[in-house]
């Protein structure tokens, strides 16, 4: 009886084990900051992983007025995102976002855009282009960020240089990707 109850709680033991492996866990010295790789928010409570934000396509605009005017005037693109509002909404005005990485980012291909709002769409302005002045690819609701390395690892922690107005960001972690990133709301 008492070697089927040892046996038992081997059993339970092990499978306990198991399970609690396939949950993140915390990184040793980095204050339960995560280990899966993406972008979390530090929150009061601990880390939130945000979702990743794909573009649903492009547009242009501007091009009739670019035609008329003999390419005086500009010419827009933009990347377009789904919904008004990304399903991550956060309170805190300049929040303390950690990038988990197993590759090595650059600090600086880390950026913060706003995003235009529409009534049933976001928008992030890619490019502007006339035939006088050619084709500029900064965004002009670029945020400024301080991006810090965590020592001895390729995780970053990025924060805003000052509080964020109420509105929808997109954080891209790569530029050389896209407008791919990570979508959240401040409230």
């Amino acid at each position: 009886m008492k070697k089927t109850i040892a046996a038992v709680a081997i059993a339970l033991a092990l499978v306990g084990s198991a399970l609690a492996q396939d949950q993140p866990q915390p990184a040793r010295g980095t204050n339960d900051a995560p280990v899966i790789a993406g972008i979390y928010y530090q929150s009061p409570t601990g880390y939130v992983r945000m979702e990743l934000a794909t573009s649903s396509g492009f547009k242009t605009s501007g091009m009739l007025k670019g035609m008329a005017s003999y390419g005086v005037a500009k010419i827009h693109g933009k990347w377009l995102y789904r919904n008004p509002a990304a399903a991550a909404q956060l309170s805190d005005r300049r929040p303390v976002l950690m990038l988990i990485s197993q590759v090595d980012i650059s600090a600086q291909a880390v950026a913060l855009v706003r995003f235009d709002v529409k009534k049933d769409r976001r928008e992030a302005e890619f490019c502007e282009a006339s035939a006088w002045t050619g084709v500029n690819t900064g965004d002009k609701n670029v945020i400024p960020l301080a991006v810090a390395r965590v020592p001895n690892s390729n995780n970053l922690t990025i924060v805003p240089q000052s509080d964020l107005p109420a509105g929808e960001y997109l954080l891209i972690a790569d530029q050389g990707k896209g407008y791919d990133g990570y979508d959240f709301g401040v409230k």
